[in-house]
Formats: C-alpha cells, sequence, structure tokens
C-alpha cells in the first residue's frame, strides 16, 4: 500500500517539475547569459587576493642585496683631474724656397717621414742660379740709383723753388697790369665759342672742371675763364681745349714754343700778351707744385720703400741660393708635410711664381708718382718681391695640443702646469700648459667676471699645451684627450662616486652603512672632499673613518633602518 503511494507521488512530481520547467525556459535563458560575467568577476576577484598578498609579503621581505654589492671603506689616493678633448696643432712650420729651373740632384725623404735635426733632406745643382743672383743685385742697384738721384735732386728743390715764386710773383704782377688793360679795351671773352657751336652739357660739365682748376692753380677766375673760352674760340673743339690745358698742367708742354704754339689765334681775340704771361704763370706754378711733391717726406719714403724691397728680393734670392748649395737640412725634429720636386728634374714654378724686377717699369712707375699718381704704389711695391716658391714644408715639433677652458674651468688652469695626452694609438705623451688667452671666443662674455663668480653668457676660451716629443701617432688635426692633474690626496677615506646620494631635504650627501648583526642599513652622512674621475672616488673628509661596509651601488627604493639580505 505504502509503495504504491510513494510511486503515486513520485510521479506527480515529476509531471510537475517537468510541466514547471516548461514554464520557466525564460528565466533559465537569462541566467545562462550571466554564468560568464560571474565567472570573469570571480576571475578579477582572485587576481585582486593574490595581489594584496603579494603586496604584503613583498614588504615584509628583506630586499637582497649580491654579495659584491657591500663594500668596505678604505684608504688610498683621490686625484682630481681636468679633461678635454684637443686638437693637435702645428707649433712651427719650416719652409724651404727653391728657384725656378733648379736641377735636383737627390731627395732622401718621402712626405710623412719623420726626420731629426741635421738631416739632410734634398741637394740641388746651383751652378745655374749664381747668374740669376747677379741680375737681381744689378736690379736693386738700379733702383737705388734712382733713389739717390731723387735724394740729391729733392735736396735743391727748396733753392728752385724759392726761385720759382719770385718769377710767379713778377709774373702775377705782370698779369694783373695786362688784365686792367684788357677790360679797358672792353675785349669779351663770347666773341668765338661761335665758331664750334654750342656745347654740350656733358662739355659745358668738363669746361666748368677745367675753369675751377686753373682758378685753384692761378688764384683768379676771370683770368681763368678767359683763357679756357679764348683757346676753345681758337681750336673750336671743346676735347682739344681740354686736353692743351691738361698737358699743360700735367708738366707736358714744357717748352716755350709749344706755349706760342697754344695760344695759336688767340691774340685776335684779345690780349695776347695778357694770354702769353697767363699760360706761363700756369707751367711756372705746375713746377711749383712738383718740387712741393718732390721735397715731401712722402715721396721720399715712396722713393726708400721701392729701394728697400729691391734689396730685400736681391737678399731673399741670394739667401735661397746659399741655402739650395748647401741643401736642405732640417733646423728641428719634425714630420714632413709637403714636398714640391723630384729628383733628377729642374724645378718647374708653378703659375705666378719667382720673376725678377723691371727696372725700367720701376723708374716709369716713380716717375708717375712724381706727378702725383700714387694709385701705382701697390703694384710697385709688390712687384719688387721675389714670389716665394715653397718647395718643401716641415712640421717641426714641438706640437701643439689646443683645447677649450669653460668660465668653470679658468681658474683651475695655469700657465706651465704638466699635461698628459692621449694619443689615437693610446699612448702617453707629457705636455705642458703654454697659453690661455685673454680673449673669450664670441659669446663668452668676461672672463673676469666669470672667475670672480659674476655673470657669464657662455662660451669658452682657448688654451694650448706643448707636447714636445710627438710621435706619428700624434697627427695635427686631429683630436687627442688632454689630462691635467689638478688635485692630490694621499692615503684619505674614499668610496665608490656609485655609493654616494643626494639628500635633497638636507641638502647633503649621504652613504647607507650595512649593519651585519642587525641586517639592516642605517643613513649616513658624509661630506665629500675632491673627485677622482678616472678611477670613480670620492675622497671623505667627514661621516666615515674607514672599515665602515657600505652599499656600493643602493637603489633609490632603500631607506634607513631597511634589513636586506645578502644573496648567497
Amino acid at each position: 500500500m505504502m509503495n504504491t503511494e510513494f510511486r503515486a507521488n513520485l510521479c506527480t512530481k515529476q509531471l510537475k517539475w517537468k510541466e514547471g520547467g516548461r514554464m520557466d525556459m525564460s528565466k533559465l535563458a537569462k541566467w545562462k547569459r550571466r554564468i560568464p560575467l560571474m565567472i570573469a568577476g570571480l576571475i578579477v576577484l582572485a587576481l585582486l587576493g593574490f595581489a594584496v598578498t603579494y603586496v604584503i609579503s613583498s614588504k615584509n621581505k628583506a630586499p637582497e642585496i649580491e654579495r659584491g654589492g657591500i663594500v668596505p671603506v678604505g684608504r688610498g689616493d683621490v686625484v682630481a683631474t681636468f679633461e678635454a678633448q684637443a686638437t693637435v696643432q702645428s707649433g712651427r712650420q719650416g719652409n724651404f724656397p727653391i728657384l725656378d729651373g733648379t736641377v735636383v740632384k737627390a731627395v732622401h725623404f718621402r712626405v710623412g717621414d719623420f726626420v731629426q735635426k741635421g738631416d739632410v733632406i734634398a741637394t740641388f745643382d746651383t751652378a745655374s742660379l749664381d747668374e740669376m743672383v747677379r741680375a737681381k743685385k744689378q736690379d736693386y742697384e738700379n733702383v737705388n740709383k734712382v733713389y739717390k738721384d731723387y735724394l740729391r735732386s729733392a735736396a735743391d728743390a727748396p733753392k728752385q723753388k724759392a726761385a720759382l715764386q719770385k718769377q710767379i710773383a713778377a709774373l702775377e704782377k705782370t698779369i694783373a697790369a695786362l688784365q686792367k688793360q684788357s677790360e679797358a679795351e672792353a675785349t669779351t671773352a663770347s666773341n668765338g665759342t661761335d665758331a664750334g657751336g654750342t656745347p654740350t652739357p656733358a662739355e659745358n660739365a668738363q669746361l666748368k672742371e677745367l675753369k675751377t682748376a686753373l682758378t685753384e692753380l692761378l688764384g683768379n677766375t676771370r683770368l681763368a675763364e678767359r683763357m679756357v673760352e679764348s683757346v676753345l674760340a681758337d681750336n673750336g673743339s671743346v676735347a682739344k681745349t681740354v686736353t692743351a690745358f691738361q698737358n699743360l698742367m700735367g708738366g707736358f708742354m714744357m717748352d716755350p714754343a709749344a706755349i706760342q704754339g697754344m695760344m695759336g689765334g688767340m691774340s685776335a681775340l684779345g690780349n695776347s700778351e695778357l694770354i702769353g704771361a697767363s699760360l706761363q704763370l700756369v707751367q711756372l706754378k705746375v713746377q711749383e707744385a712738383a718740387l712741393g711733391l718732390q721735397g715731401g717726406a712722402s715721396l721720399e719714403s715712396v722713393y726708400k720703400s721701392v729701394a728697400d724691397a729691391a734689396e730685400s728680393a736681391y737678399l731673399a734670392a741670394q739667401k735661397t741660393v746659399d741655402q739650395l748649395k748647401t741643401g736642405w737640412v732640417a733646423e728641428a725634429n719634425g714630420v714632413i708635410r709637403e714636398i714640391s720636386v723630384v729628383a733628377g728634374e729642374p724645378y718647374k714654378a708653378p703659375e705666378g711664381g719667382s720673376a725678377g724686377i723691371s727696372t725700367s717699369a720701376v723708374t716709369g712707375a716713380i716717375a708717375a708718382l712724381a706727378a702725383g699718381n700714387t694709385d701705382q704704389l701697390p703694384q710697385l711695391l709688390s712687384g719688387m718681391f721675389t714670389v716665394s716658391n715653397k718647395g718643401m714644408v716641415i712640421e717641426y715639433h714641438p706640437f701643439v695640443a689646443s683645447f677649450p677652458l669653460s668660465p668653470g674651468d679658468l681658474g683651475k688652469i695655469r700657465l706651465d702646469q704638466p699635461a698628459q695626452v692621449r694619443s689615437i694609438s693610446n699612448k702617453l705623451f707629457d705636455a705642458t700648459v703654454s697659453f690661455i688667452s685673454p680673449v673669450a671666443t664670441e659669446g663668452g662674455g668676461d672672463i673676469l667676471s666669470s672667475v670672480m663668480g659674476g655673470a657669464s653668457t657662455g662660451g669658452n676660451v682657448e688654451a694650448r699645451a706643448v707636447i714636445p716629443a710627438p710621435d706619428a701617432s700624434i697627427v695635427i688635426g686631429l683630436t687627442v684627450k688632454l689630462t691635467i692633474e689638478l688635485d692630490k690626496k694621499t692615503n684619505v677615506v674614499r668610496i665608490p662616486v656609485s655609493a654616494a646620494k643626494y639628500d635633497e631635504e638636507t641638502k647633503g650627501y649621504f652613504v647607507f652603512v650595512y649593519d651585519g648583526d642587525g641586517k639592516r642599513i642605517q643613513k649616513q652622512p658624509i661630506t665629500i672632499g675632491i673627485q677622482d674621475q678616472r678611477a670613480s672616488f670620492y675622497e671623505i673628509t667627514a661621516g666615515l673613518t674607514g672599515g665602515e661596509q657600505i652599499l656600493k651601488a643602493p637603489s633609490s627604493s632603500l631607506t634607513d633602518g631597511t634589513k636586506i639580505k645578502i644573496k648567497a
């Protein structure tokens, strides 16, 4: 009976469940969509829990330090240095000149070879050079004679000038009287101007300039105008008139017949005696001016410069030949930079090479100078010197290393300070500071204010160090590393630079001292002395005594009292 009822009830419940399931299918779909979200949430919660657990455990875990990360504070030497990149330069060049046509017998060295003092580098056949030297000497003697003649003439110039001035004064009185007479006769200067037509504006400008020049020379405006107008009326050409007066004023028309010819038909136009006297006055004034120039110190210095230049050209040629006769000999140790000769061949000068002095050109230029044409002076003097042909160039020792000094370093470096230079082959060479410029580069500011702690706009000061005995690894134009010892402390407490840290709060340095018993680190303030940049050490003047164990390179996360663990 009971079994039958149980089965009936069970069947009834199953039927109800099935019926209810069919009725709640929509709710079941909603639950299915929520399942992934629920799983993702559980994963996030798990990860958060793991992170919190890791952080808590990390805080409680002691930082691990490598065994080599703890070092003892020791004693030793600390050397403070200045270091810079320096450029190698030539200290002194030896230029060996050669003359065109010199026959080269032998060349014993090549470009780049190092030579010792006294080495004979090349020899020459100089048999044909003596004649060239004699020609140079003759050039000098000819030019010097012109100079001596000038000096004698200049000595007589004051007497000649005084006599001319008397003639001029008498002639001016005569002209004044003749001018009054002419004006009384009412002779006009316009009578003959129609012969050649009306001058153009350009010709009028030339005539005006000519009249002005004559007025300055004669001191008489009306007389100057009448002279120009009379000559113009006679020949009918402005160009001929201007040329005639320029020749007269330039000193080229010196004889009375030429003056008379210039007067031409002036007699028909006015007082011929007045015009003749006026032309003579013009010529006397020109001669007076020439004598004044001849007696002046400026022209004398020009003549002397020409003579001195000719002498220099002769002596330079003689010196070059003497040097070629003995051969090219090195004056000091050095390296050969250039060689322009070939053994067994005559030397041929490049374009614009050696040239002799043209005596006729010299005397002609001097004559032009005497007439006031000073524009020829540069050309005249440049022609006196023989152009130097560089047959060989030697860069003599010592070499120089040039390096910049910032305003902050300027007070640390002094003259005669020992230095060292490291070459491209890593060799060390002794050097000595030989030069510190008193002037900063552009934008360098005031050096004095920089040294005294004042404001500076940046920039550098050039300094140089002499390298007395370089070898092939010290190459001109390349850079080398220069080191200067500034200070040295012996047997002082020192620590690695990496061990010191800066405290922004206290504005001082500190280290972490390791306590082996408590396995903790303690923050210890220190005072730093000098720094050894090459060995990366600080001198410690306070805070440590030596023997302490410190962290060599502590991380920024460490704090005072942190417990640490040393890795096995």
